[in-house]
């Protein structure tokens, strides 16, 4: 529409900031913000009759819902595009325009703009070292910085943004919990069905997310149909197929010799504990009191050596490290 030769543009979605790999703003569900069309040949270029125009114009459009902050928020941009209109005093220009209209929300409306100002300045000053970091390292930098410029209004600015990364971690999810009870699949089959939702959900742009093989792997060698599988195996066969695993998820041959390594040390260690706790269980049947103290104390320094007393600490706690799951691939 044109009011007073001033193209109007109904189609506008705020930015609030620009970026690469991280994660942008959604304000798609806010309403649109009144910003001359570029392509408009004819501007009012005499300032007051541009104030009166605009001001007319943001009542109308905003004057029901300016209260509302992804409202006040769109004034950002319309402030940017009173900038290019008026170089040198624009920023005046913007306030009286504010203070006209909104007269209520003046003080709210600066504010905002100039946080999310703010925000958007560290962003690009940091993309470089954002972008260089895994997902949840820069996220909790995003967000650390959100709740530190914004407070709880973070969590309002950026709602869209969260309700979308949600409902991607939920994909991933269901499709865990279906691969726990995939007992008809072969390992490699229910790691590539694990590979594919995870691209699926946060292969466009986040490649440090999930996508990091590690935590792929962590996630796979967790699940209980792995397990099953790799507990009903011989010892060679197990070091076969947790390598085959790793091969599919992109580790080098050097990476997956030395993870077998320490696969090697980790079933020693384990084998050795089993060993302990029959011993202990066989100790614990036949003596009690102080008799049964010294010896779990020798039994302890059989097995573990210098490790001894952090086990006997361990177990005064409640806690004994070779009752949990053994799970091959993990621990």
């Amino acid at each position: 529409m044109i009011i007073g030769g001033i193209g109007i543009v109904t189609d506008y979605q705020p930015a609030v900031e620009m970026q690469d790999s991280v994660t942008k703003a959604d304000h798609s569900d806010n309403q649109s913000l009144i910003v001359p069309s570029q392509s408009q040949a004819t501007f009012q270029t005499d300032e007051s009759k541009f104030i009166q125009q605009m001001v007319a114009e943001l009542r109308a459009r905003h004057g029901h819902d300016i209260n509302e902050l992804t409202v006040q928020l769109t004034m950002q941009d319309f402030r940017d595009f009173v900038l290019e209109q008026f170089p040198q005093n624009g920023m005046d220009v913007f306030r009286q325009i504010m203070a006209q209209a909104f007269p209520n929300n003046v003080h709210d409306i600066l504010e905002i703009v100039a946080k999310m100002d703010q925000y958007n300045q560290w962003h690009a000053d940091n993309l470089l070292s954002l972008n260089e970091m895994n997902e949840l390292a820069r996220n909790g930098a995003i967000w650390n910085k959100r709740r530190e410029i914004f407070g709880d209004l973070a969590d309002i600015i950026w709602q869209n943004e969260r309700n979308q990364e949600e409902a991607k971690r939920l994909a991933v999810q269901e499709t865990v919990d279906a691969l726990h009870q995939a007992k008809d699949l072969g390992m490699q089959e229910r790691l590539q069905v694990l590979q594919s939702t995870i691209y699926e959900q946060f292969g466009d742009g986040n490649t440090n997310f999930l996508i990091n093989k590690g935590m792929v792997a962590n996630i796979y060698f967790h699940l209980d149909s792995v397990q099953e599988d790799l507990h009903g195996m011989s010892d060679a066969e197990r070091a076969e197929a947790i390598a085959q695993a790793r091969r599919q998820l992109g580790f080098t041959e050097a990476d997956i010799n030395y993870m077998a390594e320490q696969d090697a040390k980790k079933e020693s260690r384990w084998k050795n504990g089993y060993a302990y706790m029959n011993e202990r269980d066989q100790l614990s049947a036949s003596y009690s009191g102080d008799t049964l103290e010294q010896k779990l104390d020798d039994l302890r320094e059989k097995y573990f050596g210098r490790e001894a007393p952090t086990i006997k600490k361990e177990e005064a706690s409640g806690f004994n490290r070779y009752e949990r799951p053994r799970m091959y691939g993990r621990n």
